[in-house]
């Protein structure tokens, strides 16, 4: 058990500060900040705004995202730290602390059937007007305070896609609509987890009917789902990058081309500084594949084992040319001069 000091989810939603009928007085000394400057922040918010095209993702989609800089940004961080302190259900993996995207693959280990499914624009489809109902209906706050923090947490009228606030605010907004497909899963004795908008569900036999129910909870909840996918168990199946065999967790294929990439290159190196950085991109990487396989795995173990061998010839290269350069830079001693009477000095 975590000291409380150290424990981030402590409480029911309904226990949380933000929902004992706060005041904008109340929210601002909370935020540490005065409701003046809570007011004067939301009407020159424009000015705390960053927008940017940017390539996401692998298949390089082009996104316009705005997001919040500055004194807007600091908020959304202090308001994040608020929300994060709400208790989440088992099923959700991100955005939570000591909670990894392995921890998700391993929950569906030796399983028969997966299917896994997308939410469609997760976060543009979050409006303000879902903000406002669910501070308003679930916070239980007043009209005024749930309309100022609205209009603080959204942009263009619509949650940011770049806040730190956006991952855990979603996560809260659209628990009743997660939860519902949790008892459907339930309900079969299916395994379910979710990851932002990613969502597992694993078990000996997924009906058919399992699908349709959750795609009509997703539209009743104003979402759409994509990127539906059925698979077996009698090869790879990723989740959320990582793969699942049986009862083992794989990496991708790209994280093991990396590997043998930065081998090569680490093998044919030309000097030791470029030998140093290409070891310190392996150990990141074999760091990672370590960490998929199990450190206490029979893979993790040798894995270990040449993480190991490669910070000790790191070493001893570093220790070599500490000493080469001393030497180098060592002066000769001064000559002894002689004394005029023949005495030595």
């Amino acid at each position: 058990m975590l000291p409380r000091s150290q424990q981030r989810e402590r409480y029911e939603l309904e226990r949380s500060p933000l929902a004992q009928k706060p005041t904008q007085r109340d929210v601002a000394q909370l935020l540490g900040e005065t409701r003046d400057d809570l007011r004067r922040l939301r009407n020159y918010k424009e000015h705390f705004i960053v927008r940017r095209t940017a390539i996401i993702g692998k298949k390089g989609k082009i996104r316009e995202l705005a997001y919040p800089e500055g004194r807007l940004r600091a908020l959304h961080e202090r308001l994040k730290y608020q929300l994060n302190k709400v208790k989440q259900p088992n099923y959700l993996f991100s955005p939570r602390l000591r909670r990894s995207q392995r921890d998700n693959a391993a929950l569906h280990l030796e399983q028969n059937q997966y299917l896994t499914l997308d939410l469609k624009q997760f976060y543009p489809s979050t409006n303000e007007s879902m903000v406002r109902s669910w501070m308003r209906d679930q916070l239980g706050m007043y009209e005024d305070v749930s309309g100022l923090l609205t209009d603080l947490c959204t942009v263009d009228g619509k949650v940011s896609f770049g806040s730190p606030l956006t991952p855990v605010l979603c996560s809260l907004i659209h628990k009743s609509m997660f939860d519902q497909i949790a008892r459907i899963c339930d309900n079969r004795g299916l395994t379910y987890s979710v990851w932002v908008d990613d969502l597992t569900i694993s078990g000996r036999f997924i009906p058919g009917e399992v699908l349709n129910e959750i795609r009509w909870v997703v539209r009743d909840a104003g979402l759409k789902s994509h990127a539906v996918k059925y698979r077996n168990g009698n090869r790879p199946v990723f989740i959320t990058g990582i793969g699942v065999v049986g009862r083992k967790l794989i990496a991708p294929s790209s994280l093991n081309l990396k590997i043998r990439v930065a081998w090569s290159e680490y093998h044919t190196a030309l000097s030791d500084d470029e030998r140093d950085e290409i070891c310190q991109r392996l150990l990141s990487y074999l760091g990672t594949l370590r960490h998929i396989s199990g450190s206490t795995s029979e893979t993790g173990r040798k894995i270990s084992d040449q993480m190991n061998s490669l910070r000790q010839k790191r070493s001893a290269r570093r220790f070599a040319s500490e000493a080469t350069r001393n030497e180098v830079t060592k002066s000769p001693p001064a000559p002894k001069m002689a004394d005029p009477l023949g005495l030595p000095w």
